[in-house]
């Protein structure tokens, strides 16, 4: 709901849409300018209006959903042409995940809850190879993807306890270099993200 914000205050037109009507609720509440629209309901099951844009942000959706693979081309049914899907998810490769990949769980078969919205609710994590090929398989180029979040951001494994001692820039810093080190960043971030061109 921030980035809704910030992209309609920055002169964009703006559909901010959410399973969880209190997200949107609180988001309306801090509105004070820009052309936003609060939409609640299910992405895959909303009639929007318009039915196409230049841009559709995913964030943390695609690990709650029963076949991630029809709905990473629903989600591109929504691109104008040359429009962009920037995706957001948990990384399946991060030191810290004990949940199986996507593949791992498909084929294992087991007892899931679509549409489930807390962390307690994810089955499964993407791995870097599965995500990009889902959005391939969409019909989409795969522009840009690549790690975010270090436990120099998110305090995971103590590091909580470290961050308030070391100044902003030093925690940003170390981040930062993590992400650049191909043989850190696969397994030290805990989110992906991908983004696709139509």
């Amino acid at each position: 709901a921030t980035l809704a914000l910030l992209l309609a205050e920055k002169g964009h037109r703006v559909t901010a849409l959410d399973i969880r009507p209190e997200f949107l609720e609180y988001a309306s509440s801090r509105h004070t300018h820009g052309d936003i629209r609060f939409v609640p309901g299910n992405l895959f099951e909303v009639d929007l209006v318009p039915k196409s844009f230049d841009l559709v942000f995913a964030n943390q959706i695609i690990e709650h959903v029963l076949d991630p693979v029809q709905k990473i081309a629903r989600l591109a049914e929504h691109l104008k042409p040359g429009g962009r899907l920037v995706m957001t998810t948990p990384n399946g490769a991060y030191v810290r995940n004990g949940l199986p990949t996507y593949e791992a769980f498909s084929q294992g078969g087991g007892e899931f809850v679509e549409n489930s919205a807390d962390a307690d609710g994810h089955f499964f994590a993407f791995v870097s190879h599965e995500l990009t090929r889902y959005v391939e398989d969409a019909g989409l180029t795969v522009e840009s993807f690549g790690f975010l979040e270090t436990p120099l951001v998110n305090g995971h494994m103590k590091f909580r306890y470290l961050l308030p001692l070391l100044p902003q820039h030093v925690n940003r810093g170390i981040d930062s270099f993590i992400l650049r080190c191909p043989g850190l960043k696969q397994f030290l971030a805990h989110q992906l993200f991908v983004i696709g061109r139509k």
